[in-house]
């Protein structure tokens, strides 16, 4: 077959898109900071340290492949400078010769099969595919390279050149691939395997042997990089990546096909799977076998590992759709070019009518108002879902560089920066101090950068994680949090400002305290492997409250115990308690035995709100039959647990009028105190996952007895004081426009920290030390 020439529109054509999707995306690169997202700062800190070193360590990134960073770390030896804007700005080149690289790879890989309108399709579609610039936006540069790469190598292995130019041309890609991310590698292995077997099975040794290129282009790149990390690791690995990271569970809701269509390709991936027998049925005609399986298996595998959920594996579902992002432009461009053809198909089919020339001429007018007006709606759809990318993906302020510079000038060498999730790694970058940087928990948790970030407490086993806030807000106090899939979420807590101290004054009047409003300090009783006690003491000068909370290394419980010390005679004294209940898990049913009976407060309730947007169930305590009350999540199979030790006065069960069961307020009768007297109460309270059982066929008096695990592991203990000096840290950063959307949305810095500098965003704290 003789090959389509390519004409001077069509040059001029290739040439106006690649100029327009470059500008685009240096444009696009420039709208948020530095460089949008936290990644880039993480990259040039690691270029940098190949500039320095001279040379790419191995024991320092021993997973990650060091090729983008070596690409980089070369434009600034070129360059002559480590600059961060000189290195953004050549990054942004880099990224727009890359992002131009997939529309020339996919322009020609259409062309090649299905002629110069799919080709021109495609490189429309590209230019306004919304996962590939959220990708640029988040900053998975060495991610996006091994895209670039995959197109470009699955063009060469189309292409009909010389076995020699061929084969060297894969050899030095798939090394290139295999250099560039673990993932793109992981998903080329995958896509390259069937291509491969089908030219063995057939028996074509000529293009066996070309293949061979990018098995042993690959295979070298793998020994060199990973042959280590799989020895030393070989006996748990595949148990790691398959089955041990459950937090990927909760990425699911991103992977789900109506998500993905709303939030990442729009109308394209329904597009895609229409194109699919479309598809089918032009390359059958053209008796391509390896195009159609190298395009089905291009969109197939990446789109089945997102959706390996099912399947009972744990993978990061939500980075394999970036890889069919490709295909399903090329399937897109197919299906719309396949619109054209309908003119055609009306004149040969459609009987001898009267008016039949207006009829066709007619449809030629409708399939091209029904082309256009597909990328009109994707056009759109890509404006305004990018509209919002800047502001979101902004870590790199103005702000934050002024904050960078204000530390170099102030503390040239001195101390440790600890920062909110932004600035993150940027700071690292623009103060050359080392940076620990509160991180998103669903990848990983710094433990370190929270405390002091956020100034708490916190005790922790394998399956309990226990909290105190020393902060201003009254909002503040205790958290209980449970670990699931590998990730700690909050269930409950008792918030400084939900309790209170009452008592009768010698007016006979009832007089209500808030502990909020007392001098409240944080404190260690106990620190050992085996038990962590928690102080939390109120100061009044009628009164001193201690709540103590206590967690130990063979137990799920947490037992909380409080005592109210008076410095005066004090009459019928009453101690208020909130436990309110984390939106993180749906608790829409309660057991109260004699009260609630798996029931939603809403159903029971004495009160409710005129506007209806809340209810609550006020009763006494002596209405409970037993002493354990729980909360139930059924969407989440998460229990709450509250089982007393001495009977209370007073029980209020509160619900949301999204029927949300989100606090249980418990009233105890102290009776009067006399000076110097205390008074203590106590109760256990347990967090847990339902999974695996009934709950509902389990009487509640057995539920701790049930679900309290059997630990056998070390209460491990931090606080914020003692990381500040164990970690040598100087200033605290956070962005203060940023810091509600962070984990714990606490908006103060506790008083241990002092404000030194101030841009009006970013504000920088000096350490007591």
């Amino acid at each position: 077959m003789q090959r389509p020439k390519l004409s001077t529109f069509e040059l001029v054509f290739v040439l106006v898109a690649a100029s327009i999707l470059f500008t685009i995306t240096f444009y696009e690169m420039s709208t948020a900071g530095i460089l949008p997202g936290n990644d880039p700062a993480v990259h040039l800190v690691k270029s940098a340290t190949i500039v320095i070193n001279q040379r790419v360590s191995y024991s320092a990134v021993p997973w990650y492949p060091p090729l983008f960073h070596a690409v980089v770390a070369t434009l600034q030896m070129l360059a002559g400078t480590l600059d961060v804007v000189a290195s953004a700005f050549m990054i942004k080149l880099l990224i727009s010769t890359f992002y131009v690289l997939i529309l020339l790879s996919t322009y020609l890989i259409c062309r090649k099969l299905f002629g110069i309108g799919v080709a021109v399709a495609s490189a429309l579609f590209t230019v306004v595919s919304l996962p590939l610039v959220e990708m640029v936006f988040w900053g998975g540069y060495a991610n996006f390279m091994g895209l670039a790469y995959i197109a470009f190598i699955f063009y060469v292995i189309l292409k009909d050149i010389h076995d020699i130019k061929q084969m060297l041309l894969l050899f030095v890609v798939a090394f290139t691939i295999v250099m560039s991310h673990q993932l793109a590698t992981f998903v080329f292995v995958l896509l390259f395997v069937p291509i491969f077997l089908i030219n063995v099975l057939r028996g074509s040794k000529r293009k066996t042997l070309v293949y061979l290129a990018v098995v042993v282009g690959g295979g070298l790149a793998i020994l060199a990089w990973y042959a280590q990390m799989v020895i030393e690791y070989s006996s748990m690995i595949i148990e790691h990546l398959f089955f041990a990271m459950t937090e990927n569970i909760y990425v699911i809701p991103e992977v789900q096909i109506e998500t993905m269509i709303r939030d990442k390709f729009g109308a394209t991936l329904v597009l895609a799977l229409v194109a699919i027998p479309i598809t089918v049925f032009w390359l059958k005609k053209k008796q391509n076998l390896k195009a159609t399986i190298l395009l089905f298996s291009w969109f197939a595998i990446p789109f089945v590992l997102s959706q390996s959920y099912l399947f009972g594996l744990y993978l990061p579902y939500d980075r394999f759709m970036y890889f069919f992002a490709t295909p399903i432009v090329i399937l897109t461009a197919i299906l719309t070019f396949s619109l054209t053809r309908i003119p055609d198909l009306a004149e040969r089919y459609v009987p001898k009518i009267k008016n039949k020339l207006t009829v066709v001429r007619a449809t030629k007018v409708l399939a091209l108002i029904l082309i256009a007006s597909l990328f009109v709606v994707q056009a759109q759809y890509f404006v305004e879902r990018t509209e919002v990318f800047p502001e979101y993906y902004e870590w790199a302020t103005p702000q934050s560089y002024s904050t960078g510079l204000w530390i170099q000038e102030h503390a040239p060498l001195e101390g440790n920066i600890v920062s909110s999730r932004r600035p993150g790694s940027w700071l690292n970058v623009l103060s050359y101090h080392h940076t620990i940087e509160e991180t998103n928990p669903l990848y990983s948790r710094n433990a370190v950068a929270e405390s002091v970030v956020y100034g708490f407490y916190e005790a922790e086993n394998s399956k309990t994680l226990l909290r105190e806030y020393k902060q201003v807000p009254a909002d503040a106090g205790q958290e209980i949090h449970v670990q699931l899939n590998n990730l700690w979420k909050s269930g409950m807590s008792l918030p400084n400002d939900g309790a209170s101290l009452i008592y009768v004054d010698d007016s006979g009047r009832w007089i209500t305290i808030p502990l909020n409003s007392t001098e409240i300090s944080v404190y260690w009783k106990t620190q050992t492997e085996s038990e962590a006690q928690l102080v939390t003491e109120y100061k009044h000068e009628l009164f001193t409250a201690t709540k103590i909370a206590t967690l130990l290394g063979n137990s799920s419980v947490v037992k909380v115990n409080w005592a109210v010390q008076t410095n005066e005679a004090l009459p019928q004294v009453k101690l208020s308690i909130s436990h309110t209940f984390d939106p993180l898990f749906n608790f829409t049913e309660g057991i109260a035995p004699g009260i609630l009976e798996w029931q939603n407060t809403f159903e029971e309730a004495t009160r409710i709100h005129p506007s209806g947007v809340w209810g609550v169930l006020e009763t006494t305590y002596s209405n409970l039959e037993g002493n354990t009350i729980a909360y139930y999540a059924p969407e989440d199979q998460a229990l709450a647990i509250v089982e007393f030790d001495e009977p209370a006065d007073w029980l209020i069960f509160g619900v949301l009028d999204t029927m949300f069961m989100d606090i249980l307020r418990v009233r105890y009768e102290l009776g009067s105190i006399n000076l110097g007297q205390s008074q203590e109460i106590s109760y256990s309270v347990l967090l847990c996952s339902t999974e695996g059982t009934d709950v509902k066929q389990i009487e509640p008096s057995e539920f701790i007895q049930q679900y309290d695990q059997t630990l056998d592991s070390t209460v491990q203990t931090i606080d914020f004081l003692t990381n500040i000096e164990e970690y040598d840290i100087k200033f605290v950063v956070v962005d203060t426009e940023k810091l509600p959307e962070q984990l714990f949305q606490v908006a103060e810095p506790t008083p241990d920290l002092d404000r030194i500098y101030d841009n009006g965003r970013t504000v920088t704290y000096t350490t007591k030390r």
